[in-house]
């Protein structure tokens, strides 16, 4: 066994929070980081230092904020093989996309590189995320005919190569940063559109890591006649409900969004994969 000693270096950013340390750990693990099995060491408090006992053989050291948040605002570093008692240092870093990541200090590997560009693109999915859950409260708290507004005649939308069929109880609306938006008394559908000449690290994204990644409520990802989508309520305790469908063409993902009350969520699921199975790209 050998000792592995942790230093978080004192700064204003994040102090508030504890930083958690884990490792990695195949056998012994009760967190997933990054598709890495780990074993938890113990948290950091804001200028903390801390040493834990660990086995000779190379493994990962991660340290994420909270388990909410491990998909974007995580960082890592490999220890190699060895008897020698191990000593890291870093320090939590501001950057809003990353959640203010903690980050170690020293040289990185490219590896270590490629997760803080990963981190930061579904950070940025993540605010994209939250400022669409923002306008759906806004809209449905606005709304005061929340009639049936489900059924209705098929009716065709498109925009950016997007097309999908809802019904005539919808009508177009305009919101900035979203390819096609469209809302009836009912239900809001919103369109996102994140191509790769944009954002070129997305194209190695599976559709399951692309809706992982935009996935902050940390439901389910679930498969269904042959759409990937999870489900999730609203994130600041209001009642609304949101199926998520993900989409990916040759030159960009697409999240696919369906708001509604809670109340009648049941009701919706079914429209809503109806709508869903009506996506097509040019």
């Amino acid at each position: 066994m050998r000792n592995l000693t942790v230093k978080r270096a004192k700064t204003f950013v994040a102090c508030l929070a504890k930083a958690n340390v884990y490792i990695e750990d195949e056998k012994n693990y009760d967190l997933i980081i990054n598709n890495t099995p780990c074993r938890k060491l113990g948290t950091l408090k804001n200028g903390e230092e801390k040493t834990f006992e660990i086995s000779e053989a190379s493994a990962r050291v991660y340290v994420i904020a909270d388990k909410l948040s491990k998909g974007f605002c995580n960082e890592f570093v490999e220890i190699p093989y060895g008897e020698e008692d191990v000593t890291l240092t870093g320090k939590n870093r501001f950057n809003i996309a990353t959640g203010n990541a903690f980050r170690f200090d020293g040289e990185v590997s490219e590896e270590v590189l490629a997760n803080r560009r990963k981190s930061t693109r579904r950070g940025a999915i993540v605010m994209v995320i939250a400022g669409i859950v923002g306008f759906i409260i806004g809209f449905m708290g606005t709304s005061t005919a929340f009639g049936n507004g489900l059924n209705g005649e098929p009716k065709d939308f498109s925009a950016s190569g997007m097309a999908i069929t809802l019904t005539d109880n919808f009508e177009l609306d305009s919101v900035e940063g979203y390819a096609l938006a469209c809302k009836s008394d009912k239900v809001i559908m919103f369109a996102l559109r994140e191509s790769f000449a944009e954002y070129p690290v997305l194209e190695d994204y599976t559709v399951r890591e692309y809706a992982d990644a935009a996935n902050r409520a940390s439901t389910l990802i679930q498969s269904k006649d042959s759409l990937t989508y999870f489900e999730y309520d609203a994130l600041n305790g209001n009642d609304y409900h949101y199926f998520a469908f993900v989409y990916k063409t040759e030159d960009a993902f697409w999240l696919v969004q369906f708001g509604c009350r809670k109340s009648v969520a049941d009701d919706c699921r079914e429209y809503a994969f109806e709508w869903a199975k009506s996506v097509k790209f040019d």
